[in-house]
């Protein structure tokens, strides 16, 4: 991660509510509505998404636990998932929280949204909401996206997506990332180095 990305995080972080995505209003993803893509998302996938939950492998009888470490809260979670030919819900019955889908402009578009019910002494809140939303809607969108094309590049990303990076917990993500771009700098460093030799030290 960037100086200025993880600048531009904490910004977000700290960002006035009414800054923040708001409940219940819908954001266009410009993608077409596909049920058999939300059939087929799983609920810790979904969860996954979310860039900020650390969640636990191994799911026990109260749901799965939960760290979101953008805003600092812990809980357990068993999402509810509904899905028809029109609309797809996930609900988060033990913090309120509800994320939906739904089929628009005949099914030319997708839309997005969120709605937060207060629940009495919940760590997390319809502000918290709000504030993991700016990062999870995004998300979500775009691996909806990667499933609505069938391009090798895509396919490869998706297999990617599922198999490595939706299976590491945001501080794994944060150190592989960084190991990445630490790499492609030593690669280009190396071919540097060799044009060097080959044109001026041969």
């Amino acid at each position: 991660m960037t100086l200025s990305e993880t600048i531009d995080r904490r910004k977000r972080v700290h960002a006035d509510v009414e800054e923040l995505p708001r409940p219940g209003v819908w954001m266009e993803t410009n993608l077409p509505w596909n049920t058999a893509f939300w059939d087929d998302l799983k609920a810790k996938t979904l969860m996954r998404l979310n860039p900020h939950w650390h969640i636990e492998k191994n799911k026990n009888m109260t749901g799965f636990p939960v760290e979101d470490v953008l805003v600092e809260a812990e809980f357990k979670t068993a999402p509810e998932l509904i899905v028809t030919d029109e609309s797809f819900q996930a609900t988060f019955p033990e913090i309120g929280l509800t994320l939906s889908a739904r089929k628009s402009e005949n099914g030319a578009n997708t839309a997005l949204s969120f709605t937060m019910d207060e629940i009495e002494n919940s760590p997390f809140s319809t502000e918290d909401a709000g504030r993991t939303m700016q990062y999870w809607l995004p998300s979500l969108r775009e691996y909806y996206r990667l499933h609505e094309s069938n391009s090798f590049k895509h396919r490869a990303w998706r297999f990617f997506m599922d198999k490595i990076m939706l299976t590491m917990n945001p501080t794994q993500r944060r150190i592989s990332g960084f190991m990445f771009k630490l790499t492609v700098l030593e690669c280009l460093f190396i071919v540097i180095l060799g044009v060097g030799w080959f044109y001026y030290g041969a």
